[in-house]
């Protein structure tokens, strides 16, 4: 048995052994050569395309830039200094970019075999570090997300320089944020999602005493810095309802807190919200300098601000609409909110919390 064995190898290397050495050869040659460049051309055109909904076509707001793409060690790509600018959408903004020394991306070819893409991620950059790896299904039912897993852990991320957060509350910031983020989509029915975000930001700052803060129906307002402290933040996702379970800062300057939930959509800018947001100004931030006192005095003088004002001094609005169409903040016992007598901000189309709340306090 062993001599027949031996005889045929020869024709089991030349039909077997031979062309699967050739393949992976071959396979490996084409991974190295790959028009990467071409790759990159294409990503950065994509990015930089503009977006067709059924209201019509709108230009982008993102400008990327990429200098360097390769390939890795194991099936996938890296990506070497990477910026991405975040364009004003609305008068009154600034332009604010992200830069990313690396970021790295793997794919699992067990993965696409089961026709799912299983992607790990790397990043480094903003100070710190992002790592992550998230599933998602090649192709997807019509109101059926194709997410199916997401895992993501953050440290030590300078605020300042995560784009789309400084454009969502509309000032510069300050200070680094961690945390981590796990999501579950059963079957991509987004109702029926499982998961949390917990979120913490150390030594927090809000503005620069430089950049100016567009208040509706009023215009640019310079705000002197608030020291804003530690912010946790913390929500709890079960059947596709995202309740917030923790929210809040303290400083001797400024309190902030947050409470309610969002409904969450496969179409994600069609989730739902309902928000209550409370946050003050302390004496010890008036007192910071004139043009602190002087901001301090114009919150009094806005009429949904001395509406929203409860007897503890906190400033009080519930937040209810979608994140597309922008939602509403009516001051808490005013009309139009529940039990309320009226009044209150509305936030443009796509235009986020920092379109509708003073200076700074967007969650």
């Amino acid at each position: 048995m062993k001599e027949r064995l031996l005889a045929l190898r020869p024709w089991v290397l030349r039909i077997v052994g031979y062309p699967l050495f050739f393949l992976v050869f071959f396979l490996l040659f084409l991974y190295v050569t790959f028009p990467y460049d071409r790759l990159k051309e294409a990503i950065i055109a994509a990015a930089d395309a503009p977006t067709v909904t059924p209201q019509g076509t709108r230009p982008s707001t993102l400008e990327l830039s990429i200098d360097r793409l390769g390939p890795t060690v194991l099936p996938g790509l890296r990506f070497r200094g990477v910026e991405l600018t975040t364009l004003p959408s609305r008068p009154g903004e600034r332009s604010t970019t992200t830069r990313l020394e690396s970021v790295t991306v793997r794919v699992s070819l067990l993965g696409l075999l089961a026709k799912r893409a299983s992607v790990s991620f790397e990043v480094e950059g903003l100070g710190g570090s992002v790592e992550g790896s998230a599933v998602a299904a090649l192709q997807a039912e019509p109101g059926v997300s194709p997410l199916r897993e997401l895992q993501v852990e953050m440290k030590d991320l300078r605020m300042g320089e995560l784009a789309p957060l400084v454009s969502a509350v509309g000032l510069p910031l300050g200070g680094t944020m961690s945390g981590t983020v796990q999501l579950l989509v059963p079957d991509g029915q987004v109702n029926q999602a499982e998961g949390e975000v917990r979120l913490t930001a150390e030594r927090m700052t809000v503005g620069d005493g430089r950049a100016q803060y567009q208040i509706p129906h009023f215009g640019g307002v310079t705000i002197d810095q608030i020291r804003a402290g530690r912010l946790e933040f913390g929500l709890l996702i079960r059947r596709g309802q995202a309740q917030v379970q923790r929210a809040q800062a303290h400083s001797e300057e400024f309190d902030f807190q947050m409470d309610g939930s969002v409904g969450l959509r496969p179409v994600f800018a069609n989730s739902t919200l309902n928000l209550g947001v409370r946050f003050r100004l302390t004496d010890v931030y008036r007192n910071k300098s004139e043009r602190a006192g002087t901001i301090m005095t114009l919150m009094d003088t806005v009429p949904d601000l001395r509406a929203a004002r409860r007897p503890d001094g906190l400033i009080a609005f519930r937040c209810t609409g979608t994140l597309e169409r922008g939602p509403r903040c009516n001051p808490e016992g005013a009309r139009g909110a529940p039990g309320g007598l009226g009044g209150g901000f509305a936030a443009p189309a796509g235009g986020g919390f920092g379109a509708v709340m003073p200076p700074g306090f967007a969650p």
